[in-house]
């Protein structure tokens, strides 16, 4: 909130019924002055009528052209020098035409299923994978964005030797002397630091290393210790415990984080929302009650959601373990007592078929006792199942790391793939620590701080150029499949691994691949055969580990005293997760799923400390603990634990030109290696200065509308209908469109379902991918000129304390009565005979008209030439099947049109024969993880999209000015209570 929140006043406002009921920000419902001046900014001539009491005129201004500054369209240079043929064409590479290769995308060491799209030998777009067994055929934004990443002109391009240019060749030969030096002293002195390592290839090469050289010690830094060390209290050894949500009859998340991004994302978000649909279709809801200190996509989908600090989930779990065991439900009148009590109730209603979970942040002491809670409710094997951990195990940790440096017990240290000046907790000062080290070798996709700390810094290759292999979150081995020839000529893990093992020369990654998953004895035919069908599928079959019985052992470890002070909660950024790939603008300008802050981090704080400490969004606070400190931008955030402060990880790099320098604080410098996601005894400080974040929270704000009718609904399984009637056809000044055969004219639509919407963004980087969409830079999203073609609209309901929170992504609508195409002097913006909503651009001479006519506010425009001036090695990602855009050119939302024109395509070469159902998928439906978008063809009765609009969920936004939008919206389903 831009002013000091007045919390009883906001209340008010909200239970008295004068403020809205979703809203997006405290701003809204307080009706500020800053908000209303946003209005203003956003609709200049707008002030007068905006200021009224009735909102039915700001609706009216939808209706009117006040944005006539009109700017000449202009063009610029495409980027091209010249254009050579093929002298003689590749195999299978029809020019122009689109060919996939299955593969896989790495995320924090584990993988996830995808399709990379190719035209003319350029890696160009990610799809999901639908036969992958864990993913599904979902992605996240990871995976769409690593796409920029093969092309990202910061890559690490070359070998680098004390800070200056060197070759493979030279690195090589100064190995050899090293080598021999290693092998005499048996690896004595040598270490190795990875990230967590779950590729069987990569682990056999990591196996003859350590046999090459018996002393070497092998340290790992993995985000997973936690939920591993708790396993080990629970049941005397590690295990991934993965949910069977299809068996569940309630779940309850205390700090869980199976919706988040991270690993577990992709596939754990498909099996929740096809769970919540099951469930549906019996008539019931499969609730979700989440308990966490700072809102995520997980508890924010809950159903019943607490804010509670980290301290107070241990002593939750405990009340809940000691009422399963016999005892007392659990007791008290404060609202986490409270919600502890409808939590048990609705646990113990469903013993056997609970889950009860927690994430990746959570303590040690958190999973054990959730585990035991688990096993007393009878979950353990029911709804839950056991497996190894994916991780190859026997490496040391960081702290282990950083006390033999210390103790000048590592002569040389070679860092692969990872970044821990940066990623280490700051109590460890690793930097310092690693100068005691006489040879220092980096390997890494990017000249990152460890790099620049290095002797050696060598290139490692991009997964879309390099053959490999890795384990999902359920153990399921997917393959790496180079899809285009190494850029700056980077080696794999396993090629670094295996030279230094041999030290004679580099090693061909396809055949380590190969030697690893070749049977012992395999015919070399049979084996050519299962592993080229390996390659088509991605995955190799049944590889999934299988579940792991396992028995509760000793008893939950004695708790801790409380402590006081105020919490810090470090959590990976929503969009940056580890700043791995800060350097990504695609990343950086994806708005956060909650705060919607772009291109920094921020400090969030509950609306109930912002009002103690008389804080406004944007006022500069330093956060200090242990002597060490970061600054940065307050953020009120509706629905935070009341005296807990989030700070998120990714940001604060310094590594010199490069795009990630600058931006944001760097919250590692606050962590400790004992507990490296909570902080406690921290003191907030105001500077007294002000800097406010960049946010696309109010773009595109929608009006209320004053009869009731919600941007929103909600509506109870079994309970009334929320959708519109079927039989509503209200009146038009529009002509009925001409009728259409049904099968030479597809008649496209949309519908989202907002139930399994988790706000996830794989949709908007998808799109940005799929569209050649441009990044603006901050200062330009500060001014409103965000061009992303779907949005997700967050809105809030009930206290701003612990609100409800539901997400809404907004494209444009196709409305077959559609406002901007009356607007438009030069009809750039037209209907075409599918029912499309067409925008020509070498008409559109940039009035934007169509923009203040548009009651969604869903189309974009070129202020500037966004997309001039880039890189020719990022230009080589752009799309050629959609028109790169020129300044003074409005943009929005086709559909993707470009794959519907591929469909008719190939309908033409078969006799025009009739389009299948499901052949035509937009970006933004293919890379949902939930399946949350429905796309095809409404004239079709048959069609899934048809089937949709026929729930009675289904609802037009906006209905009632009668634009009857293509695009519809299921309404969420909530406990009984809460429909609207």
């Amino acid at each position: 909130m831009t002013g000091v929140p007045d919390l009883t006043a906001l209340r008010a406002r909200l239970e008295g019924g004068d403020g809205p009921r979703f809203w997006r920000s405290l701003d809204a419902v307080a009706d500020s002055e800053e908000f209303r001046t946003y209005l203003a900014a956003e609709f200049p001539a707008a002030t007068r009528l905006a200021a009224q009491p009735g909102r039915r005129g700001f609706l009216k201004l939808m209706a009117a052209s006040f944005a006539l500054g009109g700017l000449a369209a202009c063009g610029g240079p495409d980027g091209r020098d010249y254009e050579v043929p093929y002298v003689k064409e590749p195999e299978r590479i029809v020019p122009g035409a689109a060919l996939s290769y299955a593969s896989s995308a790495q995320f924090d060491g584990f993988g996830n299923g995808i399709l990379v799209t190719t035209r003319n030998g350029r890696p160009l777009k990610i799809e999901g994978n639908p036969e992958h067994p864990w993913s599904r055929g979902g992605t996240d934004v990871l995976a769409q964005a690593s796409v920029l990443g093969l092309y990202d002109p910061f890559r690490s391009q070359a070998v680098q030797h004390l800070g200056r240019p060197a070759s493979w060749a030279s690195f090589e030969a100064a190995m050899l002397g090293e080598t021999e030096r290693w092998r005499a002293a048996r690896g004595k002195g040598v270490a190795l630091l990875t990230g967590p390592v779950t590729s069987p290839t990569l682990a056999a090469e990591l196996d003859k290393l350590r046999a090459a050289y018996p002393e070497m010690r092998w340290y790992a830094g993995s985000t997973r210790d936690g939920i591993h060390e708790g396993a080990r209290r629970a049941f005397g050894r590690p295990v991934e415990t993965l949910p069977d949500f299809a068996k569940a009859k309630t779940i309850v998340a205390l700090d869980g984080d199976f919706l988040d991004l991270g690993p577990g994302q992709v596939g754990l978000s498909r099996r929740w929302a096809d769970a919540r649909r099951a469930a549906l279709a019996q008539g019931r809801l499969l609730p979700l009650f989440s308990a966490a200190p700072t809102p995520g996509l997980t508890s924010s989908k809950a159903d019943d959601a607490l804010p509670v600090s980290a301290g107070r989930l241990e002593e939750i779990a405990r009340a809940m373990l000691a009422a399963a065991s016999g005892g007392a439900a659990p007791e008290g009148t404060d609202p986490a007592a409270r919600w502890a009590r409808r939590a048990w109730d609705s646990l113990n209603a469903a013993r056997g078929a609970g889950i009860v979970t927690t994430g990746l942040t959570a303590s040690p002491a958190l999973h054990d006792l959730v585990h035991r809670l688990n096993g007393a409710l009878g979950n353990e094997g029911a709804t839950l199942r056991h497996v190894s951990p994916s991780v190859a195990d026997g490496a040391g940790s960081l702290a282990d790391l950083a006390k033999a440096m210390d103790g000048g017990e590592v002569k040389a240290l070679i860092v692969l793939g990872t970044n821990p000046v940066y990623d280490a907790p700051g109590a460890l000062d690793f930097a310092a620590r690693m100068e005691r080290v006489p040879l220092k070798i980096h390997v890494g996709l990017y000249f990152d701080e460890t790099g620049a700390h290095a002797d050696w810094h060598l290139p490692l290759a991009h997964p879309l150029e390099s053959w490999g292999d890795v384990r999902s979150l359920d153990g399921t081995v997917g393959l790496i499949q180079p899809t285009v020839s190494p850029f700056y000529n980077g080696h794999t893990p396993q090629e670094i691994v295996a030279f230094l093992a041999r030290a004679d020369g580099a090693a061909d990654p396809l055949a380590l691949l190969k030697a690893r998953w070749r049977g012992q004895g395999e015919d070399d035919a049979a084996f050519e055969a299962r592993f080229a069908e390996a390659l088509r599928t991605g995955f190799l079959p049944d590889s999934a580990a299988p579940a792991e019985a396992v028995t509760l052992t000793g008893a939950a470890a004695t708790p801790a005293a409380p402590a006081g002070g105020l919490e810090v909660v470090f959590r990976p950024d929503g969009t940056l997760y580890d700043g791995t790939h800060a350097d990504l603008a695609w990343l950086q300008e994806l708005p956060k799923p909650l705060t919607k802050v772009v291109w920094e981090n921020v400090v969030a704080v509950s609306p109930a400390l912002a009002a103690r400490e008389k804080l406004a969004d944007g006022d500069l606070v330093r956060i200090e603990a242990g002597g060490r400190s970061v600054t940065g931008p307050a953020w009120i955030l509706p629905g935070q634990a009341a005296d807990t402060v989030t700070l998120s990880l990714g940001y604060g790099r310094n590594v010199p030109d490069h795009l990630s320098l600058g931006l944001g604080y760097d919250a590692g410098a606050l962590r400790s290696p004992e507990t490296p996601w909570r902080l406690s005894g921290a003191r907030l400080v105001r500077t007294g200065e002000r800097r406010m974040p960049a946010t696309t929270q109010h773009l595109g704000a929608l009006p209320d509308d004053e009869e009731g009718r919600q941007i929103i609904r909600t509506q109870v399984p079994g309970g009334a209908p929320a959708g519109d009637p079927k039989d509503a056809n209200p009146p038009s000044f529009y002509p009925p469109p001409e009728s259409q055969d049904r099968w030479t004219a597809a008649q496209w639509g949309m519908a989202i379902d907002l139930d399994a919407c988790t706000g996830c963004n794989a949709c908007v980087t998808a799109c940005q991918a799929e569209n050649n969409i441009p990044v603006v830079g901050r200062e330009e999203v500060a001014r409103g000129r965000w061009l992303g073609w779907i949005r997700i609209d967050r809105y809030y309901e009930g206290d701003p304390e612990a609100p409800a929170t539901h997400f809404q992504p907004v494209n444009c609508m196709h409305c077959e009565s559609a406002p901007c195409e009356l607007g438009c002097p030069v009809e750039a913006t037209l209907h075409d005979s599918e029912g499309l909503n067409l925008q020509v651009y070498n008409r559109c001479v940039g009035t934007r008209t169509c923009q203040s006519y548009c009651p969604y506010k869903v189309r974009r425009f070129n202020y500037l030439d966004y997309s001039g001036g880039m890189p020719p090695v990022t230009q080589q990602q752009r799309n050629p099947e959609v028109t790169v855009r020129a300044r003074g050119v409005m943009e929005k939302c086709t559909y993707c049109i470009q794959r519907i024109a591929a469909a008719r395509i190939d309908s033409a070469k078969d006799a025009h024969a009739p389009i299948p159902d499901g052949t035509v998928e937009t970006a933004c439906q293919g890379a949902c993880p939930t399946r949350a978008i429905t796309f095809g063809n409404v004239a079709d009765p048959d069609s899934q999209v048809s089937a949709a609009k026929r729930d009675p969920r289904n609802y037009s936004l906006l209905g009632h000015l009668n634009t009857k939008p293509r695009t519809t919206y299921l309404a969420g389903l909530v406990p009984g209570g809460r429909e609207g």
